[in-house]
């Protein structure tokens, strides 16, 4: 299986060395594509020479990420996408095995991800569904079951749901993947290590809590996440994420205090 790795980057992340490091150290066959704004094309070309370098259109990082999978023509089997100061881990190329051995149709593997700091110290984990059947009542329920980061979709999967909304400036990913649920498209859950570490540092676009509130009631109308679950459904659903999620919660409480995860990330 090949992997398409693609990175938005305004290029001056402290951390983008970090993070292009981390795809090339995978041991998974992978593309690993940059898109960027035009004034820094070239000085990222140099810098990275093991690395596609496309120009970015304007309209948003979703627009970049559009960008990026329009230019990587040719042979790939699954897409992630990174941001340009997070990390793929080892543990990825577990998530890359589950979903070759799941077949070529429409999927999208996830796994667990863990928190990190500006010096990549561990500050804790995403809490995420322990069974991908459950996610829709999950959705229901403003409970997010998976995040972006990490997440591998296979190419059938990203050609049936036509890429990424870039009329979302926040919730783009989260938007897609809740797509990608309502829709029926099938998710693996790739249990044991992380396979993506999640930086949180200042000046990122989560600590812009309202503005992304908005969003997700949009994603939330759009594709009508709030519709009624059977009530036994979303209670199991519930209590399994809660369950499932002990550790993660133990951790945060221990390293930070009786928090929520978004507070946490507005927090950072």
């Amino acid at each position: 299986m090949k992997i398409l790795v693609i990175t938005p980057s305004l290029g001056v992340s402290p951390w983008l060395d970090e993070t292009v490091a981390s795809v090339a150290a995978l041991p998974v066959a992978s593309r690993h594509v940059l898109v960027c704004p035009a004034e820094v094309r070239a000085g990222l070309e140099k810098r990275f020479p093991q690395v596609r370098v496309v120009t970015e259109p304007g309209g948003g990082m979703y627009a970049a990420i559009n960008a990026g999978l329009a230019a990587a023509t040719g042979e790939w089997d699954a897409v992630t996408y990174i941001n340009d100061d997070d990390l793929l881990l080892p543990g990825f190329a577990a998530q890359a095995r589950t979903l070759e051995r799941a077949g070529s149709g429409p999927m999208i593997a996830y796994g667990n991800v863990k928190l990190i700091d500006g010096r990549g110290r561990r500050l804790g984990a995403i809490p995420v569904s322990p069974f991908p059947s459950l996610n829709r009542a999950l959705y229901a329920q403003r409970l997010e079951p998976v995040y972006q980061h990490g997440t591998l979709v296979s190419r059938a999967a990203l050609a049936a749901l036509r890429g990424f909304d870039e009329s979302f400036r926040f919730c783009g990913d989260s938007e897609f993947l809740a797509r990608a649920c309502v829709a029926g498209v099938p998710f693996l859950r790739t249990g044991g290590p992380p396979v993506a570490a999640f930086r949180l540092r200042t000046g990122q676009l989560t600590k812009h809590r309202a503005a992304m509130r908005a969003e997700r009631t949009k994603v939330d109308e759009k594709l009508g996440l709030l519709a009624p679950q059977p009530a036994l459904r979303r209670w199991w659903a519930r209590l399994a994420f809660r369950t499932a999620n002990l550790p993660v919660y133990a951790e945060r409480m221990a390293r930070h205090g009786w928090v929520s995860f978004d507070e946490l990330l507005a927090q950072a």
